[in-house]
């Protein structure tokens, strides 16, 4: 009777303190600054052109357009049981990544500064990398992805 008692005191023991770690991983959330592009095919960048780059740059990385307005795309990735929504806004020069809502991510904000999980700080790293990349601005004209 004693070791059943012990084992059952051990593994209440046990589950409070994998509690925080089950709860699951936060880090600080990146918060992207404005990011201006730079063609490389003689076209200046335009915003149709950004606009056409960060739906092309999203695509590739299996994000969803679930909303577009003039300077403004609403992207959504949900690989398995998470999801991330993002509003990419763009101009003639440059775009911005911004934060709009997640779903099993423990996004949360803790003394002030937002969290989340890492993976969400990657996703967001590709894409506006993805972006910058883009066919639209280092093709040559003739066979850039139309904007």
């Amino acid at each position: 009777m004693k070791k059943h008692s012990v084992s059952l005191l051990l593994a209440a023991a046990l589950a409070v303190m994998s509690g925080p770690a089950a709860a699951g991983k936060h880090d600080p959330m990146a918060i992207p600054q404005y990011q201006r592009v730079e063609s490389t095919n003689g076209i200046a960048p335009t915003a149709a052109r950004i606009k056409a780059a960060v739906i092309h740059a999203g695509q590739r990385r299996g994000w969803t357009v679930v909303d577009s307005e003039p300077g403004r795309v609403t992207l959504r990735y949900s690989p398995r049981e998470h999801e991330v929504v993002v509003a990419v806004r763009y101009d003639d020069n440059g775009f911005k990544i911004e934060y709009v809502s997640s779903v099993e991510m423990n996004y949360r904000v803790k003394r002030g500064a937002p969290e989340i999980h890492g993976n969400y700080n990657r996703w967001i790293r590709n894409l506006a990398h993805d972006i910058q990349a883009s066919p639209v601005f280092h093709q040559p004209a003739s066979s850039a992805v139309a904007p």
